[in-house]
């Protein structure tokens, strides 16, 4: 019997990432394209498709030897339909992407949330490996968060369990996508942290902002606020310890309320900012509980792999 595989693929509002993994979950191969913004549905397919098989090409293996396909969305979708409710930046809208992809390539496809693929991967083979217990966060242009109880991904009574960036930490403060107001999201995502910096950016405490980004939010990436805390801009440390601490003040929540092994905190800006990042989140996270002191703050270990893992063995574990 020729040897099986799985498929792993991140659907990222920027990038898309193809990973072909064998049994032992261990990458062959892996492929990547940018997302082609506002393509719609059956162009979304076609480019979901079309990289799954070079990735297929590289680890020089057959479609027939793919057991199952998982698919990380970075938006609403509805698992039991395999229904992509909605992500505008692919143009993708109330889309049965599972049906129309079995159909397509012939294997099975499972869907899953993309911070809890994430989470899932770091639990597999991550930072998060042989624990039982564990919350993943995601700070990003959002906050995602996913959550293990007992070894298994916990999803809730509706699929939308995890949804940390939501919790209120500022009652009465900014408004947040969602419509609330004062949630972690809209106090200390990097883009509520950009939005800060064009302020500081436009009245001189942001020098090394306005020289590389300007003020447009979307050009204040990860590195580009690391360039201007490494040279010594005080505002803009202030701005990021203090989404830190907010970020800190939710975890905190957290723990009391899950008792976990391990917190698992991972993206851009942990990538970038290290420990001046880090560890303010950590001191603010122990101030903030009262519940296990002992529960660990660690950075994610698989970088962009950790969604393609975490979405592979999801799908595999659905054919058990």
């Amino acid at each position: 019997m020729a040897e099986k595989y799985y498929v792993g693929f991140d659907m990222g509002g920027t990038k898309m990432l193809a990973a072909v993994l064998d049994t032992e979950y261990t990458e062959c191969a892996s492929e990547k394209m940018r997302t082609p913004v506002g393509a719609g549905n059956k162009e979304m397919l076609k480019a979901i498709a079309g990289l799954v098989q070079q990735a297929l090409d590289t680890a020089k293996v057959d479609l027939k030897q793919i057991a199952a396909i998982g698919i990380a969305v970075p938006g609403p979708i509805d698992r039991d339909k395999g229904l992509v409710i909605d992500l505008p930046n692919a143009g993708m809208h109330d889309y049965h992407l599972r049906d129309e992809l079995e159909s397509r390539l012939g294997a099975r496809v499972v869907l899953e949330n993309d911070v809890n693929a994430g989470t899932y991967g770091e639990f597999t083979s991550g930072a998060a490996k042989g624990k039982r217990n564990v919350i993943g966060v995601f700070p990003g242009t959002g906050i995602g968060g996913g959550i293990i109880i007992d070894g298994a991904l916990y999803r809730g009574h509706s699929g939308r369990a995890g949804e940390i960036g939501h919790m209120i930490v500022e009652a009465g403060g900014r408004r947040c996508g969602c419509g609330k107001y004062g949630c972690l999201e809209a106090v200390c995502s990097r883009t509520a942290i950009a939005k800060d910096l064009v302020h500081l950016a436009l009245n001189g405490q942001a020098p090394t902002i306005l020289d590389k980004a300007g003020t447009d939010i979307a050009k204040m990436k990860s590195g580009v606020i690391k360039k201007a805390m490494d040279a010594g801009e005080k505002a803009v440390i202030e701005v990021v310890e203090r989404a830190a601490w907010y970020l800190g003040v939710g975890l905190g929540s957290c723990i009391d309320i899950f008792d976990p092994d391990l917190v698992v905190i991972g993206g851009g800006l942990v990538e970038k900012l290290g420990r001046a990042y880090l560890d303010p989140i950590e001191r603010s996270m122990r101030a903030h509980t009262m519940a296990a002191p002992d529960t660990k703050l660690v950075e994610a270990k698989l970088g962009d792999d950790s969604v393609v893992i975490g979405a592979a063995v999801l799908a595999a574990k659905e054919l058990d």
